[in-house]
């Protein structure tokens, strides 16, 4: 006898009100994962990214194409590649997006949304942005 899951896919554009520049997703909801953990995957455009925000629970980003840059507030901005990961602590204000020149896409894992949602804060500045200094 084989075992039958619900899958549900919702997909779109994320509103300018969280990003700025062309952000699409796909979020899947299905009966494999616990109730209470978010999986999407999220694709940025080049110069693309994401407000200042900060999440009340852990966020796992799993880098699947593309060059994308993270940030925490405080630090530098560092640049994310296909196959890395990024874990993202609660609390911690940070953005991501992609690079000026290239898309960029990862897969999010976002754990106990039971608690609520995350807080979005200012867009990130072009001179933020553009600040990146590479090694």
């Amino acid at each position: 006898m084989s075992t039958q899951y619900t899958t549900v896919t919702e997909e779109g554009k994320v509103p300018n009100t969280y990003m700025t520049g062309e952000v699409s997703y796909k979020k899947q909801t299905s009966e494999i994962h616990p109730e209470n953990t978010v999986i999407k995957e999220v694709s940025f455009e080049p110069s693309a990214r994401s407000n200042w925000h900060s999440n009340v629970s852990l966020q796992m980003l799993i880098a699947t194409g593309g060059i994308g840059y993270y940030q925490e507030r405080g630090s530098e901005i560092r640049m994310v590649q296909k196959d890395e990961v990024v874990t993202i602590l609660p609390g911690v204000e940070h953005w991501y997006g992609a690079t000026p020149f290239n898309k960029f896409s990862y897969i999010a894992i976002i754990t106990e949304v039971d608690k609520g949602f995350g807080t979005w804060l200012e867009k990130v500045t072009d001179e933020e942005y553009f600040s990146f200094q590479s090694a």
